[in-house]
């Protein structure tokens, strides 16, 4: 999305052939990473940095209207743009990635767009960036894209929003956590213990088990469990050194302990089927949290507009005033109805 509003306003579309070309990158994206039965993470791959640049490409090919020879060219430089690894997650590097990416397929649709060639089987090609991807060479290279355009992913799948800025792999457990600290009116002090089970691919992710930085902290699920039961919450305030390293903050880390499972969730492999949550307190009583299946945020779970909104305030806060920022996110939530959208990016 941020390679379609930058690119948008640049052309001076409008909301609803932004919308259109998002779709074209997410269905890219899905029709090309259900190929690889191999979770991405845990052959070290970052997928936003190796599937990004060319779902970006794909929707920028789409916003510019690249007529499909074209629009093959943009997807086979993107290919040649693909790289991120999961080793990075946790410093500064790993953002670059992100956005590394989105850059690259607003790059490689301007270079197809003035006439530069790739190779149009760079993708799928025994050689190609699928198999390049896949060390076991488990990749479906060869089943035809027959339901494209007529099947919708994104339909499907949904979308998924994330209420936390951390790593998805924690969110699950976050809201449990968060739940029984509600509930139960937890402190440091009454828990002894927090026993974490997760997905063993969502353990990779989560690499850093005491961060010492607010970018560490972001990929740690003891992190995490630390600031719902210090801070009631995990928003971008408690993503700072000096929360990080607050005693009891780190003392709270020290107390958790971490299980995976080989579960897979239905819908998402890189998941474990659910996460679960059980807390020993200083009396000796145990709490458990249902099992967590979907974080606030899935699609079978939507944030409400409030949510959306104190998010968005959130991240916001740094650049725009209040009033700014809230004709920025009802712009934004109106996307499709909106005109030129270099307006939109007046605010």
């Amino acid at each position: 999305m941020p390679a379609v509003l930058a690119e948008a306003e640049a052309l001076g579309a409008d909301g609803r052939a932004a919308v259109a070309a998002y779709v074209a990158g997410y269905e890219t994206w899905a029709h090309l990473i259900e190929r690889d039965p191999d979770p991405y993470h845990r052959k070290g791959w970052h997928p936003t940095a190796v599937m990004g640049p060319v779902a970006a490409a794909a929707a920028i090919a789409n916003l510019r209207r690249l007529d499909a020879e074209k629009a093959s060219m943009a997807l086979a430089i993107a290919a040649s743009m693909s790289a991120g690894v999961v080793a990075n997650f946790g410093t500064m590097t790993k953002p670059f990635q992100a956005g590394r990416a989105a850059q690259s397929g607003v790059i490689a649709a301007r270079l197809a767009s003035a006439g530069m060639t790739a190779s149009a089987d760079a993708l799928e090609h025994s050689v190609g960036l699928l198999r390049a991807l896949s060390p076991q060479g488990r990749v479906d290279t060869e089943t035809a894209l027959e339901t494209l355009g007529k099947t919708w992913r994104i339909a499907e799948k949904g979308l998924n929003v994330k209420k936390y800025p951390m790593c998805y792999g924690v969110h699950r457990a976050l809201d449990g956590m968060l739940d029984l600290m509600r509930e139960h009116k937890l402190t440091a002090a009454s828990v002894t213990e927090i026993a974490v089970t997760t997905g063993k691919t969502q353990a990779t992710m989560l690499r850093n088990h005491r961060p010492q930085t607010g970018l560490e902290a972001k990929f740690s699920m003891e992190f995490a469990m630390a600031s719902a039961l210090t801070a009631g919450r995990a928003g971008l305030s408690e993503l700072t050194d000096g929360f990080v390293r607050r005693p009891e903050v780190q003392s709270v880390m020290g107390k958790v302990k971490i299980a995976t499972t080989d579960t897979v969730a239905e819908d998402d492999p890189i998941f474990a089927a659910f996460d679960k949550i059980d807390v020993t307190l200083a009396d000796g009583k145990h709490l458990a949290s249902p099992e967590l299946r979907h974080a606030r945020g899935h699609w079978s779970l939507p944030l409400h507009a409030d949510e959306l909104w104190a998010k968005f305030r959130d991240c916001a806060a740094s650049t725009l005033q209040e009033d700014g920022a809230r004709s920025l996110f009802e712009g934004l939530q109106t996307l499709e109805r909106q005109g030129n959208l270099r307006e939109l990016g007046a605010h």
